[in-house]
């Protein structure tokens, strides 16, 4: 008598989709085929990829898949088109049913951070391009002071620290607030004015309180403002201004909200699906934070509310995850090698500032490159 495998479908191989894949597999994989969908043979660690830009030591933040991987998870290199509560859809016109849906596509990040949606295999080529780019520039613009852009400039104060203080090479960047950081309740006063005044202290020019507007007629001058008369000529403009989520075409009524972010409830199950196949996890999700600090409590809860749905179904209980739902969230922010700032919020104390020289020991050293592997492992 043949059995029919039910299947459940990963899709998207960033720290979350493989590491839900390999604890799934390890929990279910004698009764479910665990399918991971990708567009890569490699994976990709975010939190170092700002130093890409000044290094070529590719192998702290590009991993090979396999590497770590568990053997029994089937990948699926092809592109996810569509989706509906049945189905995916790939690039290749191969559709894939399955069980269970955990929708780990991450964001889309814009130049010099990129994604494996950006290069595919071929980092190398796209980082090197970068590299040269940046190398090449005169003036530097970041459209945006938020987390990412303020590591970035970082790492190009640290590289280009004599050129920038010969004024042979200019970096500005333009911020919608008086400091730079989002205001978004995530960081506190403190960090984000230390932030702000060590990359203006050492050479940074800050627009604060501004918001870029593009010429409609040169495409490398920006107007400090709408209706504006000043502007910056720049060589180079990097625009970042939040996190661009990843989300399949689809035909599923109010799956996103207004941001385009997946709405998910803090178990991770899609809110619009009422068979509750399907779940979200990552930067695709509308969770207030997005980031890593939560990895092992998401990961884990993630993995136990699945296993309760194969066994229970839409009867099961599921249970909730720490989502930094209010309140500050413990960051590290790097300036470069030798620099940062951070925060730590501690119940009934409040947030503690944590300063430069433990941040730089604790980050900005490696950015956590010596933890990418079990990142995606353990």
């Amino acid at each position: 008598m043949t059995v029919d495998t039910k299947n459940i479908v990963i899709v998207g191989a960033g720290v979350f989709g493989v590491s839900v894949a390999n604890h799934l597999y390890r929990e279910l994989g004698g009764t479910y085929a665990i399918k991971l969908v990708t567009v890569s043979d490699y994976v990709y660690f975010l939190p170092s990829a700002v130093r890409l830009t000044v290094s070529k030591d590719y192998t702290k933040s590009i991993s090979p898949l396999k590497s770590v991987l568990d053997d029994g998870v089937e990948v699926i290199k092809d592109t996810a088109v569509s989706f509906d509560v049945k189905r995916v859809v790939l690039g290749s016109g191969r559709t894939i049913e399955f069980d269970i849906l955990i929708l780990a596509t991450g964001s889309k990040w814009s130049d010099p951070i990129g994604s494996t949606y950006t290069f595919g295999d071929n980092y190398e080529e796209y980082f090197e391009r970068e590299a040269s780019r940046i190398s090449d520039a005169n003036h530097i613009l970041f459209l945006g002071g938020g987390f990412v852009n303020c590591e970035l400039a970082g790492e190009l104060l640290f590289k280009y620290s004599d050129e920038i203080r010969s004024g042979k090479k200019h970096i500005s960047i333009i911020h919608n607030s008086d400091k730079l950081l989002p205001d978004s309740g995530l960081y506190n006063d403190t960090l984000r004015k230390n932030v702000t005044g060590h990359l203006s202290n050492n050479g940074i020019t800050l627009h604060l309180n501004t918001v870029g507007a593009p010429s409609d007629t040169l495409p490398k001058r920006i107007f400090l403002g709408e209706g504006s008369s000043k502007y910056i000529d720049a060589d180079l403009i990097y625009r970042g201004v939040g996190i661009s989520p990843n989300v399949p075409a689809n035909g599923i009524l109010n799956l996103c909200d207004k941001k385009g972010f997946i709405q998910v409830e803090k178990n991770f199950k899609v809110k619009a699906v009422e068979a509750e196949n399907v779940f979200a996890i990552g930067d695709v999700t509308n969770f207030r934070y997005h980031g890593l600090v939560k990895r092992d409590n998401w990961v884990d809860v993630l993995t136990r509310n699945v296993i309760s749905y194969t066994q229970e179904g839409t009867d099961a209980t599921l249970v909730d995850a720490d989502c930094l739902e209010s309140g500050h969230a413990p960051t590290g922010v790097s300036l470069g090698p030798n620099a940062g700032f951070g925060q730590f919020p501690l119940p009934l104390l409040g947030t503690i500032n944590i300063p430069s020289f433990l941040i730089s020991r604790v980050k900005s050293k490696n950015l956590f490159s010596n933890e990418m592997e079990s990142m995606y492992k353990k």
